[in-house]
């Protein structure tokens, strides 16, 4: 290779750099460094970490450089561009995702791209996928159009000059040592602003020295950090076999869940037939999703396990013990979903005993608003065409309440609202003036959601159905809308991403307000015991029954990277031991700051370690 063409490689790695410096300019501002130390700390993680990021692009172009360049110049540039230009895609793309909820690409998202139905669940509209197949190109295409100004400044180098690209790298050198001892102290001395910083940059390795600095003799200010085991081994579900007595009259199942429905939907005005239905019923205001993600939050509800044991069910796909329960029982089932059963992977796992024929998919070419219409009449239909000789369970997942709220305009209650949903263009400075709006949406699209609903209800009315059926009403997880600084859910534990209405009616219950905290995780142990299961609860479920009279004064929730204690005062996360990323958080049960975790940590460990305990109580260690 010529020096020229040497040069022209070195300046055109140059300003890759500069490009990643500016897509990277995302994390410095999603950080939001508060005093000018965690300012001079964010800058050096900036400059940084913009070269890590494309260093593996940078390795893999001077790989090809010795081995094709020679031979093959032209196949040279195409092997060094496309590197480049996925790493700015990634780089685009995490930056977008933690701006708008809170979290960087994980396995979450990973799943997203990669199972069936997952991209279609985000509802984007023509114009987004537009826009965002836009970027994609001119992301992939930017490293060829860098290839003209490299080769202009190769050729106006000066071979006695020291390069700026050797400065360049003792700089970073320089700032890399220094940024890792900031991070080192800053641990040490709990200095938050400087560990929120940390947490915006993707794949940030943090350095801590809590070794050398208890030899040294200096206090760690720092809280004690736990970390959760994940589910690995066979399942041990149930942990006894089930012993069932059939009740005489069997009692009938409806579950009607709608995606994101968050507590205070459920109002006269939103969902006035819930709202009257819930005066008849078990109406629980205090009432807690297994999990901030769909997966976490149906697994908790249809099996009363943590939501953290969903991969382990998914591997071996094991349906809940309820389901072997109703079949014993010669149940008939219609599960209908206006999403997908293959995403989430619901038919290998909250469905997986259950005959395909048996589950109903959406047609897909509907809008949300129109399948959940339609799913509704078929629900209905089952119902009065059903074999009345035999119980049955109807499970209905609605999607109208999905970002991009869906609903007709006969819907529409709130406005005004926003015309369109589009994530491509959607940033977090944009939402704060837009979010009103959008939540108009959100509130037509509930709106909408409760006049299905009220077809069903209305359908077991005229079937006289109601003294023998069990109606369960509720939301998979809820849904937050920058009250707390974050849009949809996924991104925490706060309140509004986890709080859901619960509407539990019991044919023979008289009406009651439980102001008390409970979870989907108590669902099952309450209703087991109708379904003639005499076992103790804990053979198979970790939540308790809500009459019971002993119950714990906290619930278990689950997102991908770990489990969460919440209590009337206080939520307390707890990371997966593989996701070194993440840190234990300790709030208020509103979400605050909680500036003293001592007596957190002095009063709470028992339970704590008791409940992360729980997290593996379900799988047994692979023999051999």
């Amino acid at each position: 290779m010529s020096d020229l063409s040497r040069r022209t490689l070195s300046a055109w790695w140059l300003l890759n750099y500069g490009f990643s410096l500016l897509l990277g300019y995302g994390f410095l501002q999603n950080g939001h460094p508060v005093g000018w130390q965690a300012w001079l700390y964010a800058l050096a993680v900036w400059m940084t970490y913009s070269v890590v990021y494309i260093l593996p692009a940078m390795l893999l172009s001077y790989l090809a450089w010795r081995l094709v360049h020679p031979r093959w110049p032209r196949l040279f540039w195409v092997l060094a561009v496309l590197p480049f230009g996925i790493t700015y895609l990634l780089i685009f793309a995490d930056s977008r995702l933690y701006n708008l909820f809170g979290f960087h690409i994980n396995s979450f998202v990973l799943n997203l791209v990669t199972t069936p139905g997952g991209m279609d669940s985000l509802g984007t509209s023509g114009e987004a996928e537009l826009v965002f197949a836009l970027i994609a190109l001119a992301l992939l295409l930017l490293p060829a159009v860098l290839l003209l100004p490299a080769r202009w400044l190769a050729g106006r180098r000066h071979d006695g000059r020291v390069g700026l690209g050797r400065r360049l790298v003792l700089l970073l050198v320089l700032l890399g040592v220094a940024e890792r001892l900031a991070y080192g102290v800053s641990a040490l001395e709990y200095y938050s602003p400087v560990l929120k910083v940390a947490d915006a940059f993707p794949l940030y390795n943090r350095v801590r020295f809590k070794s050398l600095a208890a030899k040294l003799g200096y206090e760690n200010k720092r809280p004690r950090q736990l970390s959760a085991g994940v589910a690995k081994g066979h399942l041990n579900y149930p942990l006894k076999p089930l012993q069932v007595a059939p009740p005489e009259k069997p009692l009938n199942l409806v579950w009607l869940v709608a995606e994101s429905l968050r507590w205070d939907m459920l109002t006269p005005e939103i969902m006035p037939n819930t709202w009257k239905f819930a005066g008849r019923s078990l109406k629980l205001d205090q009432h807690m999703s297994g999990g901030n993600g769909t997966r976490q939050g149906l697994f908790s509800l249809m099996y009363g396990l943590y939501g953290a044991y969903w991969d382990a069910f998914l591997r071996e796909e094991r349906g809940p013990v309820l389901l072997d329960v109703l079949k014993e029982q010669n149940y008939q089932f219609y599960m209908t979903t206006s999403a997908s059963f293959t995403y989430p992977e619901f038919d290998r796992t909250l469905f997986a005993a259950i005959d395909d024929d048996d589950l109903h998919h959406a047609e897909k070419s509907r809008p949300p608003w129109r399948r959940d219409m339609d799913n509704a009449e078929a629900v209905s239909r089952f119902i009065r065409e059903r074999d009345s000789t035999r119980p049955f369970m109807s499970f209905f997942f609605f999607e109208s309440t999905h970002a991009r709220y869906d609903f007709p305009d006969s819907s529409a209650i709130a406005s005004p609202y926003l015309q369109d949903v589009n994530y491509a263009l959607m940033s977090k400075e944009s939402l704060r003036q837009e979010i009103g709006q959008l939540k108009n949406r959100y509130i037509n699209a509930s709106h909408h959601v409760d006049l299905q609903i009220a077809k069903i209800l209305q359908t077991l009315e005229e079937q006289n159905l109601l003294d023998s059926t069990i109606v369960i009403i509720t939301g998979d997880h809820g849904e937050e809308f920058m009250e707390k600084g974050h849009w949809g859910h996924n991104a925490g534990f706060h309140e509004e991403q986890i709080r859901v209405p619960m509407v539990l009616y019991i044919p023979g219950r008289a009406p009651q307000v439980i102001s008390r905290l409970t979870s989907h995780m108590d669902i099952i142990p309450t209703l087991m015991p109708l379904l003639g299961v005499r076992n103790p609860v804990a053979d198979y479920a970790q939540g308790q029954d809500i009459f019971a009279e002993d119950r714990l004064g906290y619930v278990i929730a689950s997102d991908w990277s770990g489990v969460a204690y919440i209590d009337g005062n206080y939520k307390f996360y707890v990371p997966y031991r593989s996701m070194s990323g993440r840190q234990n958080v300790l709030t208020t049960r509103d979400d605050e700051d909680v500036p003293e975790t001592g007596d957190f940590y002095r009063t709470h460990m028992a339970t704590i370690r008791e409940m992360l305990q729980g997290a593996k109580l379900f799988t047994r260690p692979r023999s051999g």
